[in-house]
């Protein structure tokens, strides 16, 4: 029961003079009120500590996420720097398939001509090596080339070596981008954990300094609710961001 107050009024002298006296409150009352607000005084103090612990958590995955944006991005630039370096090498392998045939057109032409144009074998084969001997060369090279392009992912500069490394960046960076989602979930967690905490130790500092039952125990229900979430996403992450994500969160 709350002290309440008692007007007395007393006539001296043709005069109204009025006075008050408190009720006294019954000792079971006290009693209940000071247990009351000591529960709030400790519950006050546990979601302050805790309030500051799941804003500390809040920076950290803000840090968190920064990094991973940087090294996301970081794999995506490579994974596009790798394609390019495909896409160039795809078509020069085209290019040079290209040249390959005119030079094996001209060969052609060139056994051709000494064929109709002399009569001694000898002489045709003789003049058929020394006109061919200058494209033999570069026709070589091309033909290595060739073939390392077309060898398997193992070999470094290989056609297929240049998708894998493509491919093997941009999966990470498709990785980084879910961990990212994960990441930010946890961030919003943490700050409504810390929204509900304030709230909550608000409430019972308001209602420890008006003595005021009225305000106490919504703030023990909201401060509660933030505990509550708070052990959660400590002991089980995966199942509040779950939670979190058919929310909305």
């Amino acid at each position: 029961m709350r002290p309440f107050y008692v007007h007395k009024q007393n006539y001296i002298g043709g005069t109204d003079i009025t006075t008050l006296s408190v009720a006294s409150v019954p000792k079971g009352g006290r009693v209940h009120l000071t247990k009351f607000f000591l529960i709030i005084s400790i519950f006050l103090i546990a979601i302050s500590i805790l309030a500051v612990y799941s804003t500390v958590a809040a920076t950290e995955y803000g840090a968190k996420k920064d990094d991973l944006q940087t090294t996301s991005l970081t794999h995506l630039l490579k994974s596009m720097d790798w394609l390019n370096d495909y896409e160039q090498q795809n078509l020069g392998e085209k290019l040079l398939q290209a040249q390959i045939d005119s030079i094996n057109f001209t060969l052609n032409s060139v056994s051709g001509n000494h064929t109709n144009n002399n009569d001694n074998p000898t002489m045709i084969v003789n003049n058929s090596v020394l006109h061919k001997q200058p494209i033999f060369n570069p026709l070589s090279k091309y033909d290595s080339y060739i073939s390392k392009l077309h060898a398997d992912k193992l070999v470094t500069g290989s056609l297929a070596n240049l998708k894998y490394n493509a491919e093997i960046e941009n999966s990470t960076y498709e990785k980084s981008l879910i961990t990212i989602s994960e990441t930010s979930t946890f961030i919003t967690i943490y700050e409504l954990i810390t929204i509900l905490l304030i709230i909550g130790a608000g409430l019972c500092g308001i209602s420890e300094i008006a003595k005021n039952k009225v305000l106490g125990y919504p703030g023990l229900i909201v401060g509660s609710a933030g505990v509550i979430i708070l052990l959660l996403v400590t002991i089980e992450p995966t199942t509040a961001v779950l939670l979190a994500s058919s929310f909305g969160i």
